[in-house]
């Protein structure tokens, strides 16, 4: 339950969401779980990893889906310089599909 909430936490959590990729990310969830079992085989770390992948959930994942995390724009900041970490309040405002190629 703690990994679920936490990946719910995640900027690409929007993208599921709009995507209705609840399943998808409940399947992650019980694969890794059992992959980190002693003596789970390469075969379930690679369906891990395939899924992370679809998921955004790796830099490669991320730009084969080209989703970008943005920083909410906020007349407020513009003159104040840019946090590494932005807010985690607006998840919708940080990622976006990019458009094109």
């Amino acid at each position: 339950m703690e990994l679920w909430e936490r990946l719910w936490e995640t900027p690409q959590a929007t993208m599921w969401e709009q995507l209705c990729q609840e399943f998808e990310v409940a399947s992650y969830v019980r694969l890794l779980a059992r992959a980190e079992k002693p003596g789970s085989s390469a075969i379930i770390w690679g369906q891990v990893k395939q899924l992370a992948e679809s998921l955004g959930l790796s830099v490669s994942g991320m730009q084969r889906n080209r989703w970008t995390i943005g920083t909410v724009n906020d007349s407020s900041s513009e003159s104040a310089p840019q946090s590494a970490v932005s807010p985690v309040a607006d998840l919708a405002a940080r990622l976006k599909a990019v458009q094109g190629g």
